[in-house]
């Protein structure tokens, strides 16, 4: 499974890269049919993928989200990353991390990818986490 997500890399960084793209372009107020075009070519993207394969995004997904501490602040809407000591080596925090995820099937996954918030940042922490 680490193997594969180490090939998957490029194409976690191209959605990472599409969801950068279309904060950038809601920011900016390019238009809700720029906005659509952009959310279309992560799905088609998203698309391509196989169970499995989703499967191994959605895991470096959660490892990302699961294996780091954050800190709120109830007077604002800042989050802080607090970087907790990693136990488990690459291997094992993804079969840590998979272990309930077999049970979905492959809509499941891509919907949990494509329709979730925080996508990029948990992408960028998982990978960073394990490496990739």
């Amino acid at each position: 499974m680490y193997s594969l997500a180490k090939q998957l890399a490029g194409r976690m960084k191209a959605i990472m890269e599409i969801e950068s793209e279309i904060a950038e372009a809601e920011r900016n107020q390019q238009g809700e049919e720029f906005v659509r075009d952009l959310e279309q070519k992560r799905s088609d993207l998203i698309k391509t993928f196989t169970r499995y394969e989703l499967l191994v995004v959605t895991t470096v997904m959660e490892v990302g989200q699961s294996e780091r501490g954050y800190r709120h602040y109830f007077d604002s809407s800042d989050v802080e990353l607090i970087y907790l000591p990693i136990e488990l080596n690459e291997h094992e925090l993804m079969k840590k991390y998979s272990h309930f995820l077999v049970h979905k099937t492959k809509q499941e996954l891509a919907d949990g990818i494509e329709y979730h918030t925080l996508v990029s940042s948990f992408l960028k922490e998982g990978m960073e986490i394990l490496k990739l």
